[in-house]
């Protein structure tokens, strides 16, 4: 079985440096070094073919987020006022709380008004520089063209997006994401014809965006494993209780993880997310593939291995459900490509013995 894997040239234009976590800099978690570990270890995988991105415009991207956020966000570094000779990422100071508004007031804000930013992202760890914008549609480019590959066919494909995007929501950005691919991606699939879809994320952090998007949806199915909010990022969302709402009511399952998880246990509780996603019953999977849940990520508390992920692979191919697997997180720089590929491998073992 020859897997396609999806990966856009322009995400090297998007190059943060650095971020900002409760006021102090330090080295940005999302370092083009990222692609780098990946491509090293799986180019020339004779059972991989790597593919270019086709471009397909903002009108996808117009399906998930408000053209607002999509107005701000293309225009927002030649907008800001930056110094030529200052660092090239801009970041927000002022953040828009709902105890600032007034009750029953929709706020409309030009792109390139000074509010604009602490107005449309809610951290200061996604700032915006001269190549972000280019790479977040790029990375929307590379999420849609492996849900094509799978649409016309293919068993699976991997989506090496670069900026990753599940704490998008559909009017506001954070977590170093800039746009949904994985949204996106799932209701393109649902506008040419996919009945329900359903959403795995195994990224460590919550994916409060996508959550966001689909909760008041009975088509799309969201079930995610993310480190616990009492502890972790993004802190106010991701709590069991949190099951969806009107139409989407017993459709978002979230499974907060205990710290310092390591496979066997992780695996137990992934046993129950893949339960609801087979019993859903969708016409295809998308995957939220983060592996910031390695052993000793900066990101995460979590404590998988390589051989952890090979596993993890095979249970999630062995749905037999067709899957597209876009990359989030996974800031171990040294390690992602390992992992990634030995996700890979436990798709195979699974399509062998499936």
């Amino acid at each position: 079985m020859e897997i396609p894997v999806v990966i856009a040239p322009q995400h090297a234009q998007h190059d943060p440096g650095v971020e900002v976590q409760c006021g102090r800099q330090i080295p940005a978690f999302d370092r083009t070094e990222r692609m780098t570990s990946i491509l090293k270890r799986i180019e020339g995988d004779p059972g991989l073919e790597m593919v270019d991105p086709r471009q397909h415009g903002t009108a996808p991207i117009l399906r998930v987020h408000d053209p607002e956020l999509v107005a701000f966000l293309a225009a927002a570094w030649a907008s800001a006022d930056h110094a030529a000779d200052g660092p090239q990422i801009i970041f927000a100071d002022t953040f828009l709380h709902h105890a600032l508004g007034v009750p029953g007031q929709t706020l409309h804000m030009a792109p390139g008004a000074p509010g604009a930013l602490g107005r449309f992202c809610f951290d200061t760890i996604t700032g915006i520089g001269p190549g972000t914008w280019a790479a977040a549609v790029g990375s929307v480019d590379t999420a849609l063209t492996a849900a094509e590959r799978v649409r016309s066919g293919a068993r699976v494909a991997v989506g090496l997006c670069r900026p990753p995007g599940h704490h998008v929501a559909s009017d506001l950005f954070g977590g170093g994401c800039y746009l949904n691919n994985a949204a996106v991606a799932t209701q393109w699939l649902r506008d040419s014809g996919a009945k329900t879809v359903a959403v795995l994320d195994l990224d460590f952090h919550h994916g409060n965006g996508t959550q966001a998007i689909f909760y008041s949806r009975a088509d799309v199915l969201y079930a995610s494993l993310h480190g616990d909010p009492d502890r972790c990022y993004p802190y106010f969302t991701g709590r069991a209780g949190e099951t969806g709402t009107a139409d989407g009511r017993g459709f978002t399952l979230n499974v907060p993880l205990p710290p310092h998880i390591e496979g066997a246990a992780y695996r137990t509780l992934l046993e129950r997310a893949l339960d609801a996603v087979s019993s859903y019953g969708p016409d295809f999977l998308v995957v939220s593939l983060g592996f910031d849940t390695y052993q000793g990520d900066p990101a995460g508390d979590a404590a998988l291995t390589t051989a952890d992920y090979r596993a993890i692979g095979a249970d999630v191919a062995g749905l037999g459900i067709p899957m597209v697997a876009l990359l989030e997180g996974g800031y171990s720089v040294d390690a992602l490509g390992a992992n990634l590929a030995a996700w890979i491998n436990g798709v195979r073992d699974a399509s062998e013995h499936g």
